[in-house]
């Protein structure tokens, strides 16, 4: 269950023709495409990358309102690119996807500064929400959703 957050868009971070970019960043060829697919049949941009090296030479500070990163990758973690990312850019919306849902993981990505914490396999109806309401202010806490679509929300780092 979603709660209701308000992402109101940043207007620092945008432009008329960046404002509904997602970078998405997975090893996996089919997940790419399958992502690529639903996000662009609900009008919303993608820009794919398989390796974390490759999205971070996509990156540029304001080209992208949400990115949506797998953590494991065979070149570097996600999380790295996330901390990355993250140091470039205070205003982006940030999504960790992981099969791997331990605390340990999740206490990392939360302290890198990710903003939702997704457990595969991933609902597309529930990802097609989020990315809808994401692109402003950062919530104060990190949404955690579990594969079943259970939510709950864990204290940022002060």
């Amino acid at each position: 269950m979603l709660a209701s957050v308000d992402y109101t868009v940043h207007p620092s971070t945008m432009n008329t023709t960046q404002a509904g970019r997602i970078l998405i960043l997975d090893d996996h060829d089919a997940n790419r495409t399958l992502l690529k697919i639903a996000l662009n049949l609900n009008g919303i941009e993608s820009i794919e990358a398989e390796r974390g090296e490759s999205a971070l030479k996509m990156w540029q500070p304001g080209a992208f309102r949400v990115a949506l990163l797998d953590i494991e990758l065979p070149d570097m973690s996600g999380l790295e690119v996330a901390r990355l990312i993250r140091e470039q850019d205070p205003y982006i919306q940030i999504i960790m996807c992981s099969t791997n849902d331990d605390p340990e993981t999740i206490h990392r990505a939360i302290q890198i500064g990710c903003d939702v914490f997704l457990v595969k396999p991933l609902q597309l109806d529930l990802l097609f929400k989020l990315t809808q309401q994401m692109g402003g202010p950062r919530p104060e806490k990190v949404q955690v959703i579990d594969n079943q679509g259970h939510s709950r929300w864990e204290s940022r780092p002060l």
